[in-house]
């Protein structure tokens, strides 16, 4: 028995030794520290050991230049299966159990190596991978405005596993685990892959072909309507950076940032002529989602709503912000390459599908957090940084740097007639009242004062006008009744934030439209838990089906809540919109009778 265990101890101090020559394509050297191991757990050890170097490709093996000793412990903390210290690796000793001779090491014992051998790599005098600037944008820790240093990390949709978010140097560990174990990794992160292979070294293996497309669940034109949108990034044409011009509230006063990005319509080479295809632009716009009916300017300041990036088609943009907010809207060419454009496309897609920020109305408000997307997907703009807190201070670090030009504003005529600015609608019903007033005596000075008369006062004028005054009556009786449908929102509101108001069945299909809008705007709900990053085949597929499904639900839904609170409005509103749609119907089959008597005449 004596003889057979000095025979085993010998067996293990062979294999040990073993280990310790490096392969003649390989510095990696692993050092079996047999403390505490039993026989038949040195054996499995030195197994371990063997096969070790080949879980890291030949590049990431040549940078070791001393040799790495590994220990076994059974005192390392529940959950954890390896440590890094000083250059020695301790690994969890229960993870020997599983390894069988001539069988490939038992994935979770795959992860550790990985983990602790790439600790070890930055720790070295030639890493300091996860210290740089460039890792901690693309990881997730990105710069705080006013502040010096970097916030929490917010992507916590979508993700591997949470303790990647534990630190820089965790995330480069956990993501080398599945870089070097996920053929799709590429696919799901490939800016995080690409930089792998550019700043420690490539795959030995190639990674699986990737759809090109960028994934995104886009909002319709109507309420509650969305769907999966698809985007191929050679389609796209340009990036220009959207200024919505300020306004009064305290929320707009220093207008939004947003980015347009200009898409060629199927079968349109890419070119100039794209800028026209407008039904096809889509516009990334980061919002505060409010999931509850009042929108509140503490809760905005304090982080209490959610940041979400919105993608809208900017037909829905320009009305938005044109003829209901009557604000003026630039849409500024951002010097980008191709390149550039694609890599800003896959940050995009990142933090669409994981990330999970607060959303604060003077810290990491529209102007911080587009700042953020630009220099995270664009790499040269992080050298001098993006970090503004207002969209026109962002405009002019853009215009700095040379990235943004503003010269297609000189000319306001032309810039509108290229799309490069859309003109707030309110110099339009200026002119419009004009057109009235030339023809009438109406008792208004100005658009304004015409807008805020009761519709009964305006309705007198509605069949006195020739074919050109009520035609301009017609759209500005439109705009009234924007107007109207503002303030009766704002009225709802604050009637469905109480639910005992005698609105609980209302107030409860609104949150229920609410929860459904919340997955499509933080889609990461809308997929099967188990995967991360952007999603890859079947979950796009299934990604989808849920799009379309609350899609459904949600267009019905708003439509049907829709008439039912404009029932529950006082009856003052109800009878000055009554009165707002009939003067509508009076002024259309006015203006149909004087064309059909000029064409006759």
């Amino acid at each position: 028995m004596r003889l057979r265990r000095w025979a085993l101890r010998q067996c293990a101090a062979v294999l040990a030794a073993l280990l310790a020559v490096p392969a003649a394509h390989a510095a990696l050297q692993l050092e079996l520290q047999p403390a505490g191991l039993t026989a038949a757990e040195q054996a499995a050890a030195a197994q371990v050991l063997a096969a070790a170097p080949d879980l890291l490709p030949v590049g990431w093996q040549a940078r070791f230049h001393a040799p790495v000793p590994v220990r076994w412990s059974d005192r390392l903390p529940d959950g954890v299966h390896g440590r890094a210290r000083g250059g020695t690796i301790m690994l969890r000793r229960a993870l020997l159990n599983d390894v069988q001779p001539g069988q490939p090491l038992p994935l979770p014992l795959q992860a550790a190596l990985i983990h602790e051998l790439t600790h070890v790599l930055d720790r070295a005098a030639d890493g300091g991978w996860s210290g740089s600037a460039r890792w901690r944008d693309l990881a997730g820790w990105q710069q705080r405005p006013w502040r010096m240093g970097r916030g929490a990390n917010a992507f916590s949709a979508r993700s591997p596993d949470a303790y990647e978010r534990h630190s820089p140097a965790e995330f480069l560990a956990v993501n080398a685990e599945h870089y070097l174990l996920d053929p799709d990794y590429a696919c799901r992160r490939p800016a995080l892959a690409a930089w792998f292979a550019e700043h420690i070294g490539q795959r030995d293996t190639p990674a699986t072909g990737c759809d090109a497309r960028v994934p995104l669940v886009q909002a319709g034109e109507v309420s509650g309507q969305a769907s999966l949108l698809e985007l191929d990034p050679s389609r796209v044409y340009a990036v220009e950076y959207l200024l919505a011009e300020g306004n009064d509230a305290l929320m707009s006063r220093w207008g939004h940032s947003m980015l347009r990005l200009v898409i060629c319509a199927p079968g349109r080479p890419r070119g100039p002529a794209c800028r026209m295809d407008l039904a096809h632009h889509r516009v990334l716009s980061f919002r505060a989602f409010v999931g509850d009916v009042q929108i509140s300017s503490w809760a905005g300041l304090t982080g209490a709503y959610p940041s979400r990036l919105f993608v809208l088609p900017l037909n829905q943009v320009i009305n938005e912000y044109t003829q209901v907010e009557l604000r003026g809207l630039s849409s500024i060419p951002l010097q980008l390459s191709d390149a550039e454009i694609a890599s800003l496309l896959e940050r995009v897609a990142q933090v669409h599908w994981s990330y999970d920020g607060r959303y604060r109305f003077i810290s990491n408000n529209c102007a911080v957090e587009t700042g953020k997307l630009l220099q995270e997907g664009v790499p040269r703009l992080g050298v001098e940084g993006l970090n503004r807190i207002t969209p026109r201070g962002l405009l002019s670090r853009l215009q700095r740097q040379g990235v943004a030009d503003t010269s297609v504003l000189d000319d306001r005529r032309e810039a509108t007639r290229q799309g490069y600015y859309f003109a707030s609608a309110q110099a339009h019903y200026q002119q419009l009242f004009e057109v009235v007033q030339a023809e009438l005596a109406v008792p208004a000075s100005d658009v304004t004062d015409w807008l805020q008369l009761p519709a009964a006062q305006r309705a007198v004028w509605v069949e006195q006008g020739g074919l050109r005054a009520t035609s301009a009556m017609l759209l500005l009786e439109q705009a009234a009744r924007n107007r109207e449908e503002l303030r009766a929102r704002s009225g709802l509101k604050r009637a469905l934030s109480d639910p005992h108001g005698g609105v609980d069945a209302a107030h409860a299909a609104l949150m229920a439209l609410l929860d459904d809008a919340g997955q499509l705007v933080s889609p990461a709900g809308l997929l099967p838990p188990g995967g991360y990053g952007v999603p890859v085949g079947d979950e796009r597929a299934a990604a989808e089906v849920a799009t379309a499904r609350l899609s459904a639900r949600g267009v019905s839904g708003w439509e049907a809540l829709q008439v039912e609170l404009r029932e529950r409005l006082p009856s003052a509103q109800q009878q000055e919109l009554q009165m707002i749609e009939r003067s509508l119907e009076r002024l259309g089959n006015r203006m149909r009778q004087l064309a059909s008597d000029e064409v006759a005449s």
